[in-house]
């Protein structure tokens, strides 16, 4: 970085230059040259109000599955590491931001608790969930959230109930320097049993449709409406497409997946193409539903 960070920045848990192939789920990418990593609140805050006060650009990381990185990252990066503790009252289940999203699926099951069955098939953080208001099988996290609290771009901390507009399909207004910090949901009481075998179904349905076998960072683009991103790929005839160690996976079209050594200019390559295949073929533009950081 060609400016020192502040003393008080500093403070903050961090490591120094981190292969980011090891923080995502996709596992490409150069280096992070500083991963700042809070165990509370107090201290996430701490390193917003900093950044903010010296101006300083900075990136806020989750579990890494819904993001392609290309490139090293000079910027800072914020990557929560909460203590991963639910904590029930009544129906309603609270969860921090770090903890991760298909476990918390699985203790809700646990706990005899419905309505997160759908979250069993999706990887990463809960913070990461919220901020892209993560769904399957017809259901999202607006379905469920009650409650939620996060961090201003000023570092600010705030707890509210979602309102009107501030969610809407794979979006939330939770971006631009926003920091979930936990979330509420409302879930209805029901029989374990019955809540894992539908945990246990969604796990295996995705087992058996996406390529888990192979590294990836989920589905790459969102469905456009009424349609299926999948579908419009794989009618495209991309299945396969392969540039170097980046592939088109044979076994769902919308998941570009890492054989080994796949470089972030392949995927960003790969990508490209298959999104000009498409409007070629379809007239339909594909927009990504991954995050995408640049250098």
């Amino acid at each position: 970085m060609s400016r020192p960070l502040p003393d008080d920045l500093l403070k903050v848990p961090h490591r120094r230059d981190v292969p980011l192939s090891r923080l995502t789920t996709l596992g490409v990418g150069g280096i992070c040259r500083w991963l700042f990593e809070p165990t509370t609140e107090l201290e996430a805050q701490a390193f917003v109000q900093a950044c903010a006060r010296e101006g300083l650009p900075w990136r806020v990381l989750g579990g890494g599955s819904n993001l392609v990185v290309l490139g090293d990252l000079e910027d800072p990066v914020l990557r929560l590491a909460f203590p991963k503790e639910t904590r029930r009252e009544g129906h309603r289940l609270t969860a921090p931001a770090s903890h991760g999203h298909i476990a918390l699926a699985e203790a809700a099951a646990g706990l005899g608790l419905s309505g997160l069955e759908f979250a069993s098939g999706i990887p990463g953080s809960v913070g990461g969930a919220i901020r892209m208001n993560a769904g399957a099988y017809g259901r999202e996290w607006i379905d469920v959230l009650v409650r939620y609290r996060f961090l201003t771009p000023e570092g600010a901390l705030v707890e509210k109930a979602p309102e009107p507009g501030e969610f809407s399909y794979r979006w939330s207004f939770l971006t631009g320097g926003r920091v979930v910090l936990s979330a509420t949901a409302d879930l209805v009481e029901g029989d374990p049993v019955r809540i894992r075998a539908q945990v246990a179904e969604y796990r295996e349905k995705r087992g058996t449709s996406q390529p888990l076998s192979k590294r990836n960072a989920g589905c790459i683009f969102k469905n456009p409406p009424g349609q299926s991103a999948g579908r419009l790929i794989d009618q495209a005839g991309l299945k396969g497409l392969r540039l170097g160690d980046a592939e088109v996976s044979r076994e769902h079209a919308n998941f570009l997946v890492n054989h080994g050594h796949a470089t972030a200019t392949e995927f960003a390559e790969l990508m490209e193409q298959v999104r000009t295949r498409v409007l070629e073929m379809h007239g339909v533009e594909l927009e990504p539903e991954v995050e995408i950081w640049r250098e």
